[in-house]
């Protein structure tokens, strides 16, 4: 069986839409633990869905952040297998039956699919999906080191409940990463891609953990990137090498917000995608991509504000 987990607050028709979506999977060995992290009740959303989803509802207050909502559910959990699922996200039908046929397999201990990134709501792909961003890639253990590829709402996992690994509660950005890299580098689990689109990643324009990051400087990103550098060490010289390239990437972020100045739309999955296919062929960080990404002033960026692009920054 697997744990469907899914905190939320204060997102009662993203919820709706993020149920039905498990309502439509081929795959129904599954269990739904919806933990409300504060806010409003939800009681009404979850009872809509009894008759078709096996549902259990643990309240929390106060507020107390997305990772500890996820390690309630986690204790909770009676499945062989977690999965994840925020609340402004879906699954598409496969989802569940694909990462459920490589985990039986044996080969892996943690399996993803990739993720099509919306500004929009969808709950299908659409007709023509090229447009959309993408988090689509093949497992590469030294560029974890380097940056979060991996969507939270994409994975499926070995129950680690029995470990000591779980979200950190400390952080309320790149924690997913952060449990990424324990689970790899203390527990061991092997990673691998299902090789296909799986979810539906949502940044809409409305205030969310990445939107409301992109608003002050120094970013959480930057902060939480800065502990994940520390909290991991590499020696290998090219994961520094791309690890100092973020570093440069983080700052002239922050130094833009600071002036005000526009956020590109999708900045961080351009930046991943940018670095990426280098890193796959040993190169260094393209010198020219920085620029490209960030350009200086003058250099043709929107006139919208940080506000109405930051939505999609993330």
């Amino acid at each position: 069986m697997i744990s469907v987990i899914i905190p939320t607050t204060d997102r009662p028709g993203p919820l709706h839409r993020a149920l039905r979506s498990l309502a439509r999977q081929t795959f129904r060995d599954f269990e739904v633990i919806v933990v409300r992290d504060g806010g409003p009740p939800v009681r009404t959303v979850v009872d809509s869905w009894q008759h078709e989803l096996p549902m259990t509802l643990i309240d929390t207050d106060p507020q107390r952040g997305v990772s500890h909502a996820r390690n309630t559910a986690l204790a909770a959990a009676r499945g062989e297998y977690v999965a994840f699922l925020d609340d402004d996200d879906i699954y598409l039908p496969e989802h569940l039956a694909t990462a459920h046929r490589a985990l039986a397999g044996g080969r892996a201990d943690v399996v993803y699919g990739g993720a099509l990134v919306s500004a929009r709501w969808i709950e299908a792909v659409p007709r023509t999906p090229h447009g959309l961003p993408r988090k689509d890639y093949p497992f590469n253990d030294a560029f974890l080191l380097v940056a979060n590829y991996i969507h939270t709402g994409s994975v499926v996992a070995r129950n680690f409940a029995a470990t000591p690994v779980r979200f950190d509660e400390a952080m309320t950005h790149c924690e997913d990463w952060a449990l990424w890299l324990a689970l790899r580098r203390t527990l061991g689990y092997r990673f691998a891609f299902l090789g296909t689109i799986t979810s539906v990643y949502h940044q809409v324009p409305r205030p969310s953990a990445v939107s409301s990051a992109y608003l002050a400087s120094p970013t959480p990103f930057t902060r939480a990137r800065a502990r994940l550098f520390e909290t991991w060490p590499a020696t290998d010289p090219l994961v520094t090498a791309h690890r100092a390239w973020f570093r440069r990437f983080d700052a002239q972020l922050d130094a833009r917000i600071q002036q005000s100045r526009p956020i590109p739309p999708h900045i961080y999955e351009e930046a991943v995608r940018g670095l990426h296919t280098g890193f796959i062929a040993d190169a260094v960080p393209d010198p020219g991509l920085l620029g490209r990404l960030l350009p200086a002033a003058g250099g043709g960026a929107s006139d919208a504000s940080p506000r109405e692009t930051a939505h999609a920054a993330g």
